[in-house]
């Protein structure tokens, strides 16, 4: 016969696991409702970089600042929930996973780096994949788009390579953004540089793409980050193929 102080300790265990068990129900619920969120906000950033480029008179000018201020404090107040929700839950919060990418700073390049280059923009959500793409042109890319890796092989013509691949990390039928690159790698013969954008904050996302050698960006964006890895990377890319 158990003792009254055994049954009291296993009525406590029982209550912490029904309470985990609460808690990991809720906080897969809140990241699945992030991850929701956090793509029509980065479109409505995409969208707002865009109308900046086709803004010159000064009351127009104004109206848009106001709007990407907006934006921005939009998300900023987002994330600010994210990482309470996610530490009252004891998950990891964006700020915890190794090597987690951050916003990189702005940096002052020449504006004539992604001019007539050529980049792949894998996104399987029909705004984001339209506001990226959009925005890039606005810069003077040309831009290739798909919504999965393999509808994208077929439209990229092979005697030119891509210059740089922009992927999101889940896309259709359990692709993800690390094997389209792959598989765009594969197919070009070329080591074309690559990174992800993805509204997944969870570590395992991040540790996947950290694993796999691939720079990720985590939904939303802002536009100016964006812009700052785009040249980065193709900067880098022009000097490797400088020296060989």
């Amino acid at each position: 016969m158990k003792s009254p102080d055994v049954e009291a300790l296993e009525r406590q265990v029982e209550e912490c696991t029904r309470q985990l068990e609460l808690a990991n129900l809720a906080r897969s619920h809140f990241l699945a409702a992030s991850h929701e969120l956090r793509q029509p906000l980065h479109a409505l950033g995409l969208f707002v970089g865009q109308l900046r480029g086709h803004t010159h008179e000064p009351e127009q000018m104004r109206i848009v600042d106001q709007i990407d201020a907006a934006v921005s404090a939009l998300n900023k107040r987002f994330n600010a929930l994210l990482d309470t929700s996610t530490s009252n839950t004891g998950s990891f919060g964006p700020n915890d996973a190794i090597e987690i990418s951050t916003t990189p700073v702005p940096t002052r390049a020449s504006l004539d780096v992604a001019r007539g280059k050529l980049i792949v923009v894998i996104d399987d959500d029909p705004l984001v994949l339209e506001g990226t793409c959009g925005l890039l042109r606005s810069w003077g890319c040309s831009v290739v788009s798909a919504d999965s890796g393999s509808a994208l092989a077929s439209l990229v013509d092979r005697q030119r390579p891509p210059d740089l691949i922009i992927s999101d990390l889940h896309l259709p039928q359990g692709e993800t953004g690390i094997e389209a690159i792959a598989a765009m790698r594969k197919v070009s013969g070329n080591a074309i540089p690559a990174f992800l954008v993805s509204g997944d904050t969870s570590a395992e996302a991040t540790r996947e793409a950290c694993f796999n050698g691939c720079h990720l960006l985590q939904k939303p964006v802002d536009t100016m980050a964006l812009r700052a890895i785009l040249n980065r990377m193709l900067k880098k890319k022009e000097s490797t193929n400088d020296r060989q």
